[in-house]
């Protein structure tokens, strides 16, 4: 049996057991995947309670969307803004 603690890569915070998950949820998408800008940002607003996002994190999110160029988000083009 294997004891530790998992942190993020960020520092010293804790991860849960829904966060793992769900990168390995991501790691499961096909290649060549697209999808809106706006729609996943529309998305983001709708369901911010329960992903605990704040109104100040969404209006930076916006902001950085506006700079990203094209509508599709995908991997080919990269996501650093």
């Amino acid at each position: 049996m294997q004891v530790g603690n998992v942190t993020t890569p960020f520092g010293r915070r804790s991860v849960t057991l829904a966060q793992i998950k769900g990168q390995m949820r991501t790691a499961e998408i096909k290649a060549g995947k697209k999808a809106d800008k706006w729609k996943v940002f529309r998305d983001a607003c709708e369901a911010r309670v329960v992903l605990g996002v704040q109104d100040r994190a969404l209006a930076v999110l916006d902001a950085l969307l506006t700079f990203y160029p094209g509508n599709e988000l995908s991997e080919d083009r990269g996501l650093v803004v």
